[in-house]
């Protein structure tokens, strides 16, 4: 029971802790993979529902982008408000295209689209999220023959116009920056990313994570994909605290779902890319079920030994406080992290169970921005 204690301990702290700081240790003694350019047509893909506040500001951004050669494709999954009319509105000329597609999601919407896209490469990127101007060429800059994607970042601010980069976001950032020297970044931001159209393979109809299947499909068949920490697409937030646990469930749906997808990471002998995709998405994806682990196991042991009673009792302490905190509505700033940590793990928890019960749709319905 000791074991089952300290094991679920040390896998809750490893993806969070343990992990980056390896990796931090490991990226210093290496070279970082550089990118000779790629030169060719790129096409911007865009699935959108609903997006009439944003989707002229963001076919204005596209055209104040300096890439040469450059379209966008539009692709409309049923849209039900006035989308189209703010893109009439917005259109100057042929090098936007939009497709309308019945109600079906936004991988349909992407695997229908990319059958009209001949540009070599695809730049992936949302509706509310707008570009530097240099961001397409800053991603092109780091193509070589061995990297199959290159992913952006992506900065957050709130309405205020202050980051909205938490201590998560900050650390997400280093891993990637770490990961990138062995081209092994574990998932690409659907916010700017780009890849190899020709590495494109159509995603099952039930994908929820699409910018993450579509990154790992390719990282599967022994390309690198790297970070290009200087091509920046900026993004507001605007959600409800409900909104962000509904979307945390959501993508967490999908990540149960893309362990079947992508079950060749999970061979021990594919080497580095087991070891980075386990490490940074798998165990992190587990966490929720080692912390029910580790407090049924320090219950039990708690009987015979009083070390274990004084770490139930701080186990204890801890969880309630920060319920009580959230039931009271406390925004105590040294509260956050754990409080944090606790709701995309309950996230975690109830994604899991809403895709073993097939119940998380594939549709994503918008937010207010």
């Amino acid at each position: 029971m000791e074991i089952v204690f300290w094991l679920s301990v040390f896998i809750v702290l490893y993806p969070h802790l343990i992990y980056p700081a390896i990796m931090q240790s490991l990226a210093r003694n290496r070279k970082k993979i550089i990118g000779h350019g790629a030169l060719g047509p790129v096409a911007v893909v865009c699935s959108v529902y609903n997006e009439e506040k944003v989707i002229a500001r963001k076919i204005v951004n596209f055209y104040c982008l300096d890439q040469p050669n450059l379209e966008m494709y539009l692709g409309l999954d049923g849209c039900s408000d006035n989308t189209l009319y703010e893109i009439r509105q917005a259109f100057r000329d042929s090098r936007i295209k939009v497709f309308e597609y019945p109600r079906g999601g936004k991988v349909n919407v992407i695997n229908s689209i990319m059958s009209e896209v001949w540009q070599p490469f695809v730049v992936m990127t949302d509706a509310n999220s707008m570009f530097k101007p240099d961001a397409v060429t800053k991603l092109m800059a780091c193509m070589n023959d061995d990297v199959g994607v290159v992913c952006g970042r992506l900065i957050l601010f709130d309405e205020q116009g202050k980051s909205g980069e938490g201590i998560y976001w900050h650390i997400e950032t280093l891993i990637k920056k770490a990961e990138s020297v062995f081209g092994s970044v574990i998932g690409a931001n659907g916010a700017i990313y780009l890849f190899r159209r020709n590495l494109y393979e159509p995603l099952p109809p039930n994908t929820i994570n699409d910018d993450f299947s579509i990154s790992m499909r390719i990282f599967e068949r022994n390309y690198s994909v790297v970070y290009a920490e200087d091509a920046v697409a900026e993004e507001c937030l605007v959600t409800t605290n409900s909104e962000e646990f509904n979307r945390h469930i959501r993508d967490s749906a999908g990540h149960f779902r893309a362990l079947k997808y992508h079950w060749r990471l999970l061979n021990p002998f594919q080497g580095k890319r087991f070891f980075f995709y386990v490490s940074h998405r798998v165990l992190r994806w587990m966490v929720p079920f080692f912390l029910i682990l580790a407090i049924v196991s320090n219950i039990l042991l708690s009987f015979h030994n009083p070390i274990y009673r004084t770490i139930l009792v701080l186990q204890g302490a801890g969880y309630g406080f920060i319920i009580g905190a959230h039931i009271l509505g406390l925004r105590w700033k040294p509260l956050y992290v754990p409080y944090y940590f606790l709701l995309v793990n309950l996230a975690i928890f109830v994604g899991f169970i809403k895709n073993i019960f097939g119940l998380q749709k594939t549709s994503w319905e918008s937010t207010r921005r």
